[in-house]
């Protein structure tokens, strides 16, 4: 049985997102952020931000919150593969704080010297009435998050069906100035209360407002993708030189095509 209507599906094939009010209610909100402050975290890299790593390994409160099915159900219906759990975290960000655009369908991606056009980790695709996108995020809000100077989640329309590159191009013109600041003629604001709940197709370029007002912008954020998403090690041309991995926290279990 899907969890999703077909408005609601409608709604994220065609913008690349869709916003659930009240998914969670105020005791569970206030549960959430009680785990979190006695949670350690580190510096991402983002000014007046700071992150809580590996959520599920580290807490069962949020290991049960990735596999709870007002999670799980959208996520299937938009993914339609059987699940993996591919990462969990939280994002505290105070005043100051900005998550510049980043994602995009055709935003150019470096490889050892050239660029290619696609990621094909974001490539998702309509078939026989269902939708399959490969990587897609659940956002709970734990903060109320009413104006752009709250560091409103912020997103450019169609770019996740985008066919042409906006980011570089900008880039090579000597724009130096971001999006969330700088503004475009489809960048539109998303508004959300604590509670609520963002699920994400990552093939959407999407940032955050900076934020200008005071008191915290805090979520949790759960990825999830097919059971063939794995770790990876890039191979670092001819040397066999192997950089980086990624992780993969739990497999989501039972959840095959219906």
């Amino acid at each position: 049985m899907s969890a999703l209507s077909d408005e609601q599906l409608y709604l994220f094939d065609t913008t690349g997102f869709l916003v659930i009010p009240g998914v969670f209610g105020s005791e569970e909100v206030t549960a959430f952020r009680t785990e979190l402050e006695g949670m350690d975290t580190i510096d991402p890299g983002f000014a007046e931000t700071r992150r809580y790593r590996d959520l599920p390994s580290v807490s069962p409160l949020f290991a049960e919150l990735a596999l709870d099915e007002r999670l799980l159900g959208p996520v299937r219906d938009v993914v339609n593969q059987p699940l993996r759990l591919l990462e969990g975290y939280a994002l505290r960000r105070s005043r100051g704080s900005v998550l510049y655009m980043h994602g995009g369908n055709s935003e150019l991606l470096d490889l050892g010297g050239r660029s290619v056009g696609r990621d094909l980790s974001i490539t998702h695709t309509y078939h026989d009435g269902k939708l399959f996108c490969p990587y897609v995020k659940t956002l709970v809000y734990l903060s109320d998050i009413q104006s752009p100077d709250d560091g409103s989640f912020c997103y450019v329309q169609g770019s996740h069906k985008a066919n042409f590159p906006l980011l570089r191009p900008r880039a090579e013109r000597g724009v130096t100035t971001s999006l969330v600041d700088d503004g475009f003629p489809t960048l539109t604001d998303v508004f959300v209360r604590a509670g609520d709940v963002l699920v994400l197709n990552e093939a959407l370029m999407h940032g955050t407002r900076r934020k200008l007002t005071d008191g915290d912008r805090l979520l949790a954020a759960f990825g999830y993708g097919p059971t063939y998403l794995t770790e990876w090690r890039e191979l670092d041309g001819e040397t066999g030189d192997l950089r980086g991995a990624g992780y993969v926290d739990h497999d989501v279990e039972e959840d095959f095509v219906r």
